[in-house]
């Protein structure tokens, strides 16, 4: 994984957020609301840019989860 800064992570969560939102809004009662399906649409584009804008390859969502629990980890340790 090529190296981010803090900002770029929380960006990259931010993104990856937004687009399991975005899905689960297609699991819901209005599923087959189309401006649900074109957010989806844009949330997955979103990521596939940063992904690709970083150099994230196949193992990015496996990098993504380490790299989300380091980031949690700082962020507690800096609260404490």
């Amino acid at each position: 994984m090529s190296m981010l800064t803090e900002q770029e992570y929380e960006e990259y969560i931010r993104l990856l957020r937004a687009w399991v939102e975005a899905e689960k809004a297609l699991e819901g009662p209005d599923r087959a609301d189309s401006e649900a399906a074109h957010h989806a649409r844009e949330a997955h584009s979103a990521v596939q840019g940063f992904r690709e804008r970083h150099g994230l390859g196949e193992t990015a969502e496996a990098e993504r989860v380490a790299a989300e629990t380091v980031y949690s980890r700082r962020r507690r340790q800096a609260e404490a």
